[in-house]
């Protein structure tokens, strides 16, 4: 049976949405896999958390982690189910790396990228995405008091995933506070204009195959945490429907994903505004790997699965120049 080992937790505002999504992964591929769990703690530390319940984590019982000895697991690849900086940037692809594991999803490129959400506004706009407008905004320019583009907008944290963080301003009145509560969680932010009327929508695909097209209805104006992961840890999901314009989110996401170099299974957050089909996000690692928009998941998931491990390693025939003839010059 195939090792997989699953990376979740970190040091993230999304620590908690990280560990949700990494038990749901565990119960959905137990059958299929043997599965290890490696838990990174808010200070940095890796454990082995094999005999963790998701009930563990919910009422802080920390004392069934054990020390990480990885090596002793052979795993084959490692899913990445980290939210947020310090993981989904690219770290926990960069960790699979240094201990010579096969990583399914995003590399470090991808990674690091579509977290920031500024540099890849700039990156896909200029290559031809229509994405939503996007100021980006520092602390410093706040001092400085530099006008804010767009009235009403919504302000969220550079690096921050769709929900956290997140705050409307729709009024000049409002704006200082609302910037004040989005710097408490980064320095740097981006300033997008608040429509009253958009669609939203949510589309996942891998190298091959898309999923069902999701209608984002929310409970407030922003789909916050509590939205998303409130009732004791179980996401709450919208509605799955048949859109006309199917075909047009496919050539849109199939675009963003070969030009970000996307590999496993990603999402894209849609706005329709006016008729006009806007990327909003790019989420390298989305909840629970969006399982919930795949008809089979599972099948989907062997499929990227597989491409990862066809993936050939890179190769340095030539270390011995270094071992024998550099070290001592």
């Amino acid at each position: 049976m195939m090792k997989l080992g699953i990376i979740f937790g970190g040091k993230s505002y999304e620590h908690e949405i990280s560990v949700i999504t990494a038990f749901q992964l565990k119960k959905k591929l137990e059958k299929e896999y043997e599965l290890h769990m490696i838990y990174v703690s808010l200070e940095g530390k890796i454990y082995n958390a094999d005999k963790m319940k998701l009930k563990d984590f919910k009422f802080n019982h920390y004392k069934k982690l054990k020390k990480l000895k990885l090596h002793k697991w052979g795993l084959n690849v490692l899913v990445g189910a980290m939210h947020g900086e310090n993981g989904e940037d690219g770290l926990a692809a960069a960790f699979a790396k240094i201990h010579n594991i096969k990583y399914f999803g995003c590399d470090l490129f991808a990674s690091s990228l579509c977290l920031d959400k500024y540099r890849t506004y700039l990156y896909l706009s200029n290559n031809g995405v229509k994405m939503v407008k996007t100021m980006y905004y520092t602390y410093e320019d706040y001092l400085k008091n530099k006008k804010i583009k767009y009235m009403p907008c919504i302000i969220k944290p550079l690096c921050g995933g769709s929900s956290i963080g997140i705050s409307i301003a729709k009024t000049e009145e409002e704006l200082d506070s609302k910037l004040n509560e989005a710097f408490s969680y980064s320095k740097e932010v981006i300033i997008e204009p608040y429509y009253e009327e958009l669609l939203e929508f949510n589309l996942a695909l891998n190298e091959k195959n898309f999923s069902q097209l999701e209608e984002i209805h929310k409970k407030d104006e922003i789909f916050s945490f509590e939205n998303k992961y409130s009732d004791s840890f179980k996401v709450i999901h919208q509605s799955i429907i048949e859109h006309n314009r199917y075909d047009e989110f496919c050539k849109i996401a199939r675009k963003v994903y070969n030009l970000i170099g996307a590999k496993g299974i990603i999402r894209l957050d849609f706005f329709m505004i006016d008729g006009v089909i806007y990327v909003n996000e790019v989420n390298t690692t989305p909840g629970a790997l969006a399982m919930y928009l795949f008809e089979d998941f599972n099948e989907i998931f062997s499929e990227s699965l597989k491409n990862c491990l066809a993936e050939e390693d890179k190769k340095y025939p030539n270390t011995h120049f270094l071992l024998k003839n550099n070290i001592n010059k």
